[in-house]
């Protein structure tokens, strides 16, 4: 209509001149050039609107596709991340595994029955969050909830598909330029290294077989003491719960048991030292690295009050596609970590591995890890030694989507000198998001 109304206002104009004075008429005249102006001036600016308007709706696919990725809202308004791996692991043991899809000690055959299984999981299945928080006196507030489907079967006919969800990590941090404080469940201090494996994310490769490990609650403080061209020095430090290890009746739980850790009363104590090269960046790993670290915690029993200690040394190296690591411990009461093959004794092991980056997607690795037990005789125990040989490789389709086909021989050996094998394959397919 808009279009038409300029030219019925001159028609109508030109029929007034007629019966009107030309003073009026001029006057009529200039009142409807100004109101036609007007009306002119909000057309233009209509369709300048329609325009813009054109131009907003050509940037709204990409800002929907960015609020797709990045944006997850938060109680508390703060930046929400949610991350995680859907783990597939079909496996074939030859022999009597005590884990048939992670498996760390060899059992002996069952009589009247065949060795050997095979079968395919998902409990591996982890999803997290990690959010950011505000600065406080110059420390960044941060988090991370982690949670895997490892806790177990439930007590049904198909309960092998059924994984009960586990608490894997959960804490706060207070990062600064030069050191942090951590409050929650990580990984402990101790020998914190693990073997190059796809298929060992619930618990590591090499676990029992030399490979000390346990997530725990914990308080830790970090600092870097010294940084520079010769490398770097950091130093972490804390308590952590004072977890056992004993083995406690296979019903459900309610509630934290009081086990020997617990009816100690006191904390265990971590701590270690490393020193290696300067990370390019906050969130790079060192070329190469060395550490010491050590435990020290007490069980209380009925018959009295054991120590549990530890000493271990780690180190790491990268060299263009070559790399190696490892650990050694020595220590008494380690069944919580994985020490003294899963019982109550002294006993020192350790691992080492290489690594080969063949391709920018594919690599090799493969290595040994063994635990001893030290002076059998003065400890009730059913088992002597440990040792796992492991090689892998893993092939990466995407930064996000892996595959990796492993093999593990584990032999288990009595005090009887008995021993126990077992030839594991796990083909392991992971993408994370």
């Amino acid at each position: 209509m808009r279009p038409l109304f300029p030219v019925l206002a001159i028609f109508f104009s030109l029929h007034t001149i007629q019966a009107q004075s030309v003073e009026d008429q001029l006057k009529e005249m200039r009142a409807e050039i100004q109101r036609l102006r007007q009306e002119f001036d909000a057309v233009k600016q209509e369709l300048s609107d329609r325009g813009q308007a054109l131009d907003d709706v050509a940037l709204l696919p990409a800002q929907v596709q960015e609020l797709a990725q990045t944006k997850v809202e938060a109680g508390s308004k703060m930046p929400l991340r949610l991350f995680g791996t859907v783990a597939s692991n079909t496996f074939l043991n030859t022999g009597e595994p005590n884990w048939l899809d992670i498996p760390n000690i060899a059992l002996a055959p069952r009589p009247g029955l065949r060795p050997g299984s095979f079968s395919s999981s998902l409990r591996q299945t982890r999803v997290g969050v990690a959010f950011e928080g505000p600065t406080l006196s110059g420390l960044r507030l941060n988090g991370t909830v982690v949670a895997d489907f490892f806790g177990g079967i439930p007590n049904f006919q198909t309960g092998q598909v059924m994984g009960l969800p586990r608490l894997l990590y959960a804490y706060m941090r207070l990062d600064g330029e030069k050191g942090a404080v951590e409050i929650g469940q990580d990984q402990m201090m101790l020998a914190p290294r693990n073997p190059t494996s796809l298929m060992g994310m619930s618990f590591p490769t090499l676990y029992r077989s030399g490979n000390l490990y346990l997530r725990a609650p914990q308080i830790r403080g970090e600092r870097t003491l010294a940084s520079g061209d010769a490398g770097q020095v950091r130093v972490v430090g804390g308590i952590m719960a004072p977890v056992s290890g004993e083995f406690i009746d296979p019903l459900y739980q309610f509630v934290p048991p009081n086990l020997p850790g617990e009816r100690s009363r006191i904390p265990a104590v971590q701590t270690r030292l490393s020193w290696g090269a300067t990370p390019s960046g906050p969130y790079e790993q060192p070329q190469w690295e060395i550490g010491a670290s050590g435990s020290y915690g007490r069980e209380r029993r009925e018959t009295g009050t054991n120590e549990s200690w530890a000493t271990a040394f780690d180190f790491d190296a990268t060299a263009g596609r070559i790399g190696f690591g490892g650990e050694y411990f020595v220590g008494r009461n380690l069944d919580a970590f994985g020490g003294g093959v899963a019982q109550v004794a002294k006993s020192h092991g350790g691992w080492i591995e290489t690594r080969l980056a063949a391709t920018s997607r594919l690599s090799f690795n493969g290595g040994y890890g063994t635990d001893r037990l030290f002076h059998v005789a003065r400890f009730p125990v059913a088992r002597a030694r440990n040792t796992t040989v492991f090689a892998n490789g893993i092939y990466s389709f995407t930064p996000e989507f892996r595959a990796s086909l492993e093999y593990q021989r584990l032999v288990t050996r009595a005090v009887t000198r008995a021993q126990n094998r077992n030839n594991h394959f796990n083909l392991t397919f992971a993408y994370s998001f």
